[in-house]
């Protein structure tokens, strides 16, 4: 049995050979003509939601018990915020991708298509320790490395965005309801906050000066979203493609092709 299959084998030889040796040498070209990829990774963990909180600069006692890094929530938050439509998008206005990525068409269909492009090489993963990584490839090192870190910039910015939304409408509604309260009395001018308004409680306009202090202070220090772990730099090695994982990988399964093709296919047995 043995020596049959060896007899099958140096008979057909030469074709091993060149079922072997072609895609083999295929797959090298190919490997070393395809432009480099390179990976850029940023690591950052969520923030305490709750620094939200407006009385944080005036009740130390509360401060004192918010730790800096957050739950799963906050994490899902902030992964949920990174894979946005806006996020995603004043990557591809800022960097012009449509132009880096070749995309003849500059109108509003170009900018889709690019978005398209730039999430298959943007990856957000979430990872069982609560961390979130950010992983953009590029043929630009130095691109894939900067788009990462304005990621994650573009990530904390959007959550202070919608903090200061927040706050900023309720501090209109506070300011309005205060003017209203020291308006009752024609005596007091509106926004004159020296002495309180008769007929209306003392700890109510205190209460409100208080607010309204809290909520000035808040939209002046915006909580952080996250805590960068890991910046991302440019890399040195390129991710993809593998040159001797495919040529190992392309070797491998036409040796075996090629034999089972000698010794199973009834036409190479009769040669």
């Amino acid at each position: 049995m043995i020596q049959d299959i060896k007899d099958i084998v140096i008979r057909h030889r030469r074709f091993l050979l060149l079922a072997v040796a072609l895609p083999t040498l295929t797959a090298l070209v190919i490997s070393l003509i395809i432009p480099k990829q390179y990976l850029s990774k940023a690591s950052v963990l969520p923030a305490n939601s709750r620094f939200s909180d407006k009385s944080r600069f005036t009740a130390e006692e509360i401060t004192e018990l918010y730790s800096v890094f957050s739950s799963g929530d906050d994490l899902d938050r902030l992964y949920a915020t990174a894979r946005s439509w806006p996020v995603m998008m004043k990557m591809v206005d800022s960097f012009g991708l449509i132009k880096h990525y070749k995309i003849r068409k500059s109108d509003e269909k170009g900018r889709e298509e690019a978005l398209r492009v730039f999430r298959t090489k943007c990856g957000i993963f979430k990872t069982e320790y609560g961390e979130m990584h950010v992983k953009v490839t590029d043929r630009d090192r130095v691109l894939a490395a900067a788009i990462a870190n304005a990621m994650v910039f573009q990530t904390e910015r959007a959550h202070q965005d919608l903090y200061r939304d927040y706050y900023s409408t309720t501090l209109r509604k506070l300011e309005s309801s205060y003017a209203t309260l020291q308006l009752t009395d024609g005596d007091v001018r509106a926004g004159d906050s020296s002495r309180p308004v008769p007929g209306v409680p003392t700890h109510q306009l205190d209460y409100y000066r208080r607010a309204i202090t809290d909520i000035r202070m808040a939209l002046l220090n915006p909580p952080p979203a996250l805590v960068m772990l890991e910046r991302a730099v440019p890399s040195v090695k390129a991710e993809n493609p593998k040159v001797v994982v495919n040529v190992v990988a392309t070797f491998l399964v036409s040796l075996f092709t090629a034999f089972a093709m000698v010794l199973l296919l009834p036409g190479f047995k009769k040669a």
